[in-house]
């Protein structure tokens, strides 16, 4: 995919107000039970008073809907005014803004981390509250128009981003809910068949195991299995003859188990349930990962593609990746793009001095999460030798603690994910290895 164009310059030169511009800038700060709305007129922005304007509480529904354009109608035309939104709070926002194009306004999108860069400007760490939100939202509207500022703009509507987000999230919650039916599985086999730890030393709860304890629930129905019962459990997609193999020196181990035989039946009902639980679980996280790969058809296939393009992206993370970032064109440079993610440094400060530097606490969490993991992959051994693994094995040369070497591949991960999708080139390992001087490494 070629270098995207510039978006359209929307903005004036700070020359004086244009007669033909917007009278209005409308800010829309989105809830679940009301809007938080700041319409201010742009002599209120010229004089300095639009930080004190009112602000209008509005309920998300039909009747809110309708006080609020005719509100809006009594302060300026339809064509003069100009409405400013986050693409955040979920689908909130989806009826109020059908509501108000369908009238004929003119909605613009604000990246989340433009509204946090300007508020931190206004106010610092003090709380945060929807009345300056939304006001905020209408200054950056005027500052853009009126001043020449377009960063954190969107150039169109994230596609799909909130129900990508919300698949990948729910994706997330069915893996720790398998996480925890297994740890309870486990807990619960040491009891009933110690052996299984030691047999199963990687997987002691994996489908193998569930599989045979579907089928024979004790050491002693295990024990007492015949051949033709045996071969049921080694049938199915990846068993065969080694499971098979298996099975039978299972056998001998369940006819000497030191598990429970007596008062087990609640343990036996229990294990049961947990059986069946992660039966659906796996099931459920299947229909989620069709389901993101669906929501990813969405996207720009070129984005898509690039950021296929680097070592290490599977479908899930392109998904997470993605639906955090939306639209990469409202980002100016890797930096702010690295703080949406959470990879950034932040100083740490005692008094009046700054100690240290630590990993900013800011940014979307389930994008930290899975850089994390992205990174971990790169640098593992079994994955196939890559320019990330070079840096980071460079950087424990030199000293640096692992930790804060997974922290400087991972900036460097977002960087070349950024310049690729702004060149629109694909990304070029041995390239990047020459740019990082580990060629000759």
């Amino acid at each position: 995919m070629g270098a995207q164009p510039a978006c359209p310059a929307l903005t004036e030169s700070g020359d004086g107000p244009d007669p033909s511009g917007p009278h209005l800038y409308v800010g829309l700060d989105v809830g679940r039970r009301s809007h938080t709305v700041a319409a201010i007129p742009r002599a209120a922005m010229e004089d300095g008073s639009w930080d004190r304007a009112p602000v209008r509480r509005i309920p998300t529904n039909g009747i809110g809907f309708t006080d609020l354009t005719s509100w809006l109608a009594t302060v300026a035309s339809v064509e003069t005014t100009v409405i400013a939104c986050e693409p955040t709070g979920g689908w909130y926002s989806r009826t109020a803004v059908a509501w108000l194009e369908a009238v004929g306004y003119r909605i613009v999108w604000l990246q989340n981390w433009a509204l946090h860069e300007r508020r931190q400007l206004a106010i610092g760490k003090q709380t945060k509250t929807d009345a300056l939100d939304a006001r905020l939202l209408a200054r950056l509207l005027y500052e853009r128009d009126r001043l020449g500022s377009v960063g954190g703009f969107l150039h169109r509507r994230p596609p799909s981003a909130e129900a990508l987000r919300l698949l990948v999230r729910n994706r997330l919650k069915l893996v720790n809910l398998k996480t925890r039916y297994r740890l309870q599985l486990g807990v619960l086999e040491d009891a009933l068949f110690p052996e299984l730890k030691e047999f199963f030393t990687t997987r002691s709860t994996g489908r193998v195991v569930r599989s045979i304890l579907e089928h024979f629930p004790t050491p002693a129905a295990l024990a007492a299995a015949t051949p033709d019962q045996l071969a049921r459990v080694s049938a199915g997609p990846g068993r065969g003859g080694r499971i098979a193999a298996r099975l039978v020196e299972l056998q001998g181990l369940a006819a000497t188990s030191a598990g429970l035989v007596k008062d087990t039946d609640e343990m036996l009902v229990l294990q049961r349930w947990l059986l069946r639980q992660l039966r659906v679980v796996d099931e459920e996280i299947e229909n989620a990962d069709t389901a993101i790969a669906a929501a990813l058809e969405a996207w720009p296939e070129g984005d898509r593609t690039i950021l296929g393009s680097l070592p290490g992206v599977t479908t899930l993370r392109q998904a997470v990746l993605l639906s955090t970032i939306g639209d990469w064109r409202t980002f100016d440079n890797d930096r702010q793009l690295r703080k949406m993610l959470g990879w950034y440094p932040e100083a740490k400060e005692s008094g009046t001095s700054v100690s240290k530097h630590r990993l900013g606490e800011k940014g979307n969490r389930l994008a930290r999460r899975e850089l994390w993991l992205w990174v971990i992959a790169l640098i593992s051994p079994v994955t196939p030798p890559n320019p990330f693994r070079l840096y980071y094995h460079r950087l424990r040369q030199r000293g640096m603690r692992g930790s804060v070497a997974v922290g400087h591949v991972a900036g460097k991960l977002i960087t070349v994910l950024f310049h690729c999708l702004k060149s629109g080139e694909l990304y070029d390992p041995g390239r990047h290895s020459k740019s990082l001087g580990l060629d000759d490494a």
